[in-house]
């Protein structure tokens, strides 16, 4: 009879885990006879040479006895046990699908339920929903702050109290301009080092508008960035490269021109030009809480952002961007 450990050991051997010379005694075990030793089997001689191998005598063939049906039935019983034995192993050494696999740029179903939902334009109700089913599933395990995917140029694609920032963002879609975030290289091509870029493209007028701000990391959190002064607020005519997205200028605009419409050093200032109350002016810095962040580094990547701390007539917007 085949006992669990016999199993168990070819098992180990299947997996690479068991030496050649243990699966003779695996064998033996299992059909009940001593396999004639192999050329790969050597006994050293007195004088350090290899003994060559025994010779191996003809065997007259018989008719399978009974013991025999028996042992290689024993045989198949062994087999069948190691079968369910590694079919249970796998179900509980495969994982479920990871975070990584969840960021791909196909993505979870919750994430392609969120990107349906955004398309079809779902109740904002249901986008929250699936907003709140995404999340857990954070490809940069709450690190996007500091994780080298987060650069780039991405379009919003969603946004909930985004009119707070720009009453142009509530304007219908076929007018309403195309929302850009430059970030990295992107960014320092346009606005300069260790900056931050948002553009509002128009579809149809060769004008941009295009607003600036330092961007750091918060040390105490790994998906939270502070936005800093100065805040720049820039016209751009006739620059192709941010009217169309993903076709970024590697330098100033050529064939145009740029007129600074503000420069402001501190927060309080440039909330008063937005006509914010005392209230707002004196609020601290801006943070942007990144709750989802896909890092293939691919286009179609998905960014899912909150204002957690800052001013208070923007805190709680929330900002779904896709990279282009």
């Amino acid at each position: 009879m085949v006992t669990d450990t016999q199993v168990i050991l070819l098992i180990l051997y299947v997996l690479g885990c068991v030496p050649q010379l243990q699966l003779v005694c695996c064998y033996q075990c299992l059909s009940g006879s001593s396999p004639s030793v192999n050329a790969h089997v050597r006994v050293p001689a007195g004088n350090g040479d290899p003994m060559p191998p025994p010779p191996v005598e003809p065997q007259p063939t018989q008719p399978a006895s009974p013991s025999f049906l028996s042992r290689r039935d024993a045989i198949a019983s062994g087999a069948s046990k190691m079968l369910a034995f590694v079919a249970t192993a796998a179900s509980v050494v495969v994982p479920t699908p990871s975070c990584a696999e969840a960021g791909s740029v196909e993505g979870s179903p919750e994430r392609q339920a969120l990107l349906r939902a955004i398309a079809s334009m779902a109740p904002d109700e249901e986008v929250i929903r699936l907003i709140s089913k995404l999340e857990p599933l954070d490809p940069s395990r709450s690190k996007a702050a500091t994780a080298a995917e987060l650069d780039g140029t991405w379009e919003l694609v969603y946004s909930l109290n985004a009119s707070a920032f720009s009453p142009l963002l509530n304007l219908p879609r076929p007018i309403r301009p195309t929302s850009l975030q430059l970030i990295g290289d992107d960014a320092a091509r346009e606005v300069g080092e260790g900056r931050l870029a948002q553009a509002l493209c128009w579809k149809f007028v060769p004008v941009s508008f295009l607003l600036s701000s330092g961007i750091v990391p918060v040390a105490s959190s790994g998906n939270v960035l502070e936005i800093q002064p100065p805040f720049r607020l820039e016209v751009v005519w006739s620059d192709d490269t941010l009217r169309r997205p993903g076709r970024l200028a590697k330098g100033l605009a050529r064939g145009g021109a740029r007129w600074k419409l503000v420069d402001s050093g501190s927060d309080a200032d440039f909330r008063a030009l937005n006509a914010r109350d005392e209230e707002a002016q004196a609020a601290g810095r801006n943070m942007y809480e990144i709750s989802y962040l896909d890092t293939t580094g691919q286009a179609g990547d998905v960014r899912i952002s909150r204002v957690v701390a800052g001013d208070p007539v923007i805190v709680g917007a929330l900002f779904i961007h896709k990279r282009l």
